[in-house]
């Protein structure tokens, strides 16, 4: 079977958004979407279906599905029940080979490619993984109402929040209110029902207010991302205490676009012993590669 397959079919699908990415066997780009949320735990498993379904077959148009060999990774799909659910809706496509697991499995493999470390995750939400001995640990990665730190529903929420603050003079930041007024097209006072309607995603999309805000020297955007930093750091820490000296902590998902920033802070708080590198390369990358092992 091995010998007929020609493609690779990577895809992430996260909190926010689900990127699709066919490569050839030696890994060069034939095509690359990106479509909406597919995470089946905030928005339900037949929209995460719809979803899958239309990047698939636009994606893969004119090429025979027994060609590729495809991993899907999704946020929320570990799940016994929503694993197995998405395992048959990929076997319906006659696929040369398919396999389907968390985002999480390739944020791991494109940070780690099998060596000890922590990955650790900052989209919507913020996990880490840790392989070490040949164990895998797992930190944090509860979801948007318990996890806190550098992730884009944290950020995105604390933006929300320092505009209103200002909007009530109970915040000095113009800036982020200006910013938050400009992102949602009016006065934040007549989107309140919207930003609830819309969800997690939708807020995590006001994260990169901070930064711009942050370089524009806001103070309140610098308080914002320490605190959430610091926060961070405690989840970095409990995945290092599974590391021996030396070995690397990777920093990767959406918000590594702003490594720039976010180094400057992580060094602050994080000991030297234990190296930590941003990787800003798309995730769906990672889904890629693990597509490819699935044919050897």
């Amino acid at each position: 079977m091995s010998e007929k397959i020609k493609y690779l079919l990577g895809i992430d699908g996260g909190g926010t958004k689900t990127e699709f990415l066919l490569t050839d066997m030696s890994l060069n780009e034939v095509g690359r979407i990106i479509l909406g949320t597919s995470n089946p735990v905030n928005t339900g498993i037949e929209n995460t279906k719809s979803v899958l379904l239309q990047g698939i077959e636009e994606i893969c148009k004119g090429i025979s599905f027994s060609e590729i060999s495809v991993f899907a990774g999704l946020a929320g799909g570990g799940a016994d029940e929503i694993k197995t659910e998405i395992n048959s809706f990929l076997a319906s496509f006659g696929f040369g080979a398919f396999l389907n697991g968390t985002d999480a499995d390739s944020a791991v493999e494109l940070a780690l490619k099998g060596e000890n470390g922590a990955a650790v995750i900052m989209g919507t939400g913020i996990i880490a993984f840790v392989r070490s001995c040949a164990e895998m640990h797992r930190i944090g990665g509860r979801g948007f109402m318990m996890d806190k730190g550098t992730s884009g529903f944290c950020l995105g929420s604390e933006a929300l929040n320092a505009a209103y603050e200002y909007l009530d003079k109970r915040g000095k930041s113009l800036i982020i209110y200006e910013l938050v007024a400009k992102k949602l097209g009016g006065n934040p006072e007549d989107f309140v029902g919207e930003i609830y309607n819309r969800g997690a995603g939708f807020v995590a999309s006001f994260a990169p207010v901070i930064f711009e805000a942050y370089k524009m020297g806001d103070k309140t955007a610098q308080e914002i991302l320490d605190r959430n930093v610091r926060e961070s750091v405690k989840l970095l820490r409990a995945a290092q205490t599974y590391l021996k000296k030396g070995e690397k902590t990777v920093i990767c998902g959406g918000l590594c676009k702003q490594k720039d920033v976010l180094q400057s802070f992580f060094n602050k708080y994080m000991s030297q012993d234990f190296p930590i590198t941003f990787s800003d390369e798309p995730m769906v990358n990672g889904a890629v590669l693990i597509a490819k092992n699935k044919v050897g």
